[in-house]
């Protein structure tokens, strides 16, 4: 009587355990489902990392409900069915949670097929031997029903298979920890905060794994299920007060990984941290160091750039970091980072791509001072320039002539073979008047209509009045193409210089178009010089 007391006491206190067990179990289960929905919900805004998550989850549930059930389970049959029913979810669960550490650390930014199924592969192949369990049990060798004080009845010989298993799974979590925990001491794509949350989070059930597969849990408990109670713990806390994958922790990725400005972030001791991929492109040499390196060693041979360094910030400077004709231009700006509590812990350099700005910036400045039709600077420009190289002469007593032009009977042209055809003999006188005067910093430029003007500094009457002759002389004897006509055409040349009483560019100007037309009215097709 005191022995069947006994057993109904035992059984009793097993039922009762039981009952707390698969209690606790789909409690948890419906939590994780809720984990798995909220995850869903920021699959707008995270991306990869809700999906992968949201999948972890769910297989983490699948091995939860089947453990619960399997704890129910009195014949071999069903705790059979339970056990291959666990697999699909514990099979999965350690890749996907690799996989979604992998995304939300940045290292992924697409989900890549071929790794994916590198990463499922044998996870596949372990499950499919999981569902042998009742024929050839490759995965559970001689399963059978526990005996003893037991929580579930099911019992196996622990081979290498199970030992190979839990080592695959094992070292994907072990990546992740990796990858959690560099993330936790050098900061990165996700707050230290949730970092830590994601790192206790996985590290409770893994150590229960441990402590299951290798045969040291008491009454034949998996107690990995159980622990996923505190897990689940963990990431109800995360989503409803940390905001795990909320908007914040994405901000890196948005902000940081995708934008096209170049973004470098130095510390307060003047050690490159971190920089994203558009500083990478601007540049390339940054890709080959260590984090640590100092800035100053990085940024070695772009003196622009060290020169900032030693500014204090904010400052800024205009950054081009190849001669060649298509580098990109960049505006770079320089920022203190602080803390929360206004410490200085370093710098943040910005680099903004300027090259559209600048390309329209120099075709506004070429719109400016340029002529449309002939591309030499326009009467605008002349005037500014003539006038700063007047008073340059005068200063240092230097010499300055100009040289007028003017085509003879040009408006022949236009009203024998249309403005078009004008049009293109203008250019070509253009690019041979050009072609002939050649000095420093002598300009040529279109002064009106037919009328080009040459300045030419640092250069005296005789030899401004041999540079119309040489421009003559090529105009004259240049049979010009112009819509399958060849035109001969002339020029007059009208040449003044700088003396004491024709000191102002009006006064030249004036000197210069009187010689014009004695040229004109001489025979055309020379050159006169003015006598004042």
């Amino acid at each position: 009587m005191t022995v069947g007391l006994c057993a109904a006491n035992y059984k009793s206190y097993m039922d009762e355990l039981k009952f707390y067990a698969t209690s606790t179990l789909f409690f948890t289960c419906a939590a994780i489902i809720f984990v798995c929905v909220l995850a869903w919900k920021r699959k707008g805004t995270t991306g990869l990392p809700a999906v992968f998550l949201t999948l972890c989850g769910l297989s983490v549930a699948i091995y939860d409900f089947g453990y619960a059930m399997e704890i129910h389970a009195s014949t071999l049959r069903d705790v059979f069915f339970w056990v291959r029913f666990e697999h699909w979810g514990i099979q999965f669960i350690s890749p996907l949670w690799l996989m979604f550490t992998l995304s939300i650390m940045g290292k992924w930014k697409k989900a890549p097929p071929l790794q994916i199924a590198l990463l499922l592969a044998l996870p596949a192949v372990a499950l499919a031997c999981s569902q042998t369990l009742g024929g050839l049990n490759l995965l559970h060798p001689n399963a059978r029903l526990a005996t003893g004080e037991v929580l579930s009845l099911f019992e196996y010989d622990r081979g290498w298979p199970i030992y190979l298993a839990t080592a695959l799974q094992s070292g994907f979590l072990v990546v992740s920890f990796a990858l959690f925990s560099i993330g936790f001491v050098r900061g990165g794509p996700v707050p230290r905060v949730q970092t830590a949350l994601y790192w206790f989070g996985s590290t409770v059930p893994w150590a229960g794994s441990l402590i299951y597969n290798s045969g040291n849990a008491p009454y034949n408990i998996d107690v990995t299920p159980f622990l996923m109670s505190i897990s689940v713990g963990f990431f109800m806390f995360g989503f409803l007060k940390v905001g795990i994958l909320d908007i914040a922790p994405v901000a890196r990725t948005v902000v940081f990984e995708d934008m096209k400005d170049g973004v470098l972030v130095i510390d307060r001791r003047g050690r490159v941290t971190d920089f994203n991929p558009g500083m990478g492109t601007i540049l390339p040499s940054l890709r080959a160091i260590k984090a640590g390196v100092s800035a100053k060693t990085a940024l070695a041979g772009y003196g622009e750039l060290l020169g900032l360094l030693d500014r204090e910030p904010p400052a800024t400077i205009d950054f081009k970091p190849s001669d060649k004709p298509n580098a990109s231009f960049y505006h770079v700006a320089s920022a203190r980072l602080k803390d929360k509590s206004g410490k200085d812990i370093g710098m943040l350099l910005t680099f903004h791509d300027m090259t559209e700005m600048k390309e329209l910036q120099r075709r506004l400045e070429v719109m400016a001072t340029h002529d449309d039709l002939t591309g030499l600077h326009n009467r605008r420009y002349l005037n500014q320039y003539a006038k700063a190289q007047i008073e340059e002469a005068k200063a240092f007593g230097c010499e300055f002539s100009l040289i007028m032009l003017d085509l003879d009977h040009f408006k022949r042209v236009n009203d024998t073979f249309g403005h078009s055809v004008g049009d293109e003999a203008i250019i070509a006188i253009s690019e041979i008047f050009r072609q002939a005067v050649d000095g420093e910093d002598c300009v040529v430029g279109r002064f009106g209509g037919e009328e080009m003007l040459a300045i030419l500094p640092r250069t005296d009457a005789a030899a401004a009045r041999a540079v119309a002759e040489k421009a003559r002389s090529a105009i004259a004897g240049r049979r010009i193409p112009c819509e399958g006509v060849n035109l001969s055409l002339t020029a007059s040349f009208g040449v003044s210089s700088l003396t004491p009483v024709c000191d102002t560019l009006k006064e030249l100007l004036i000197a210069a178009d009187i010689a014009l037309y004695e040229a004109k009215n001489t025979g055309r097709n020379k050159v006169c010089s003015s006598r004042r």
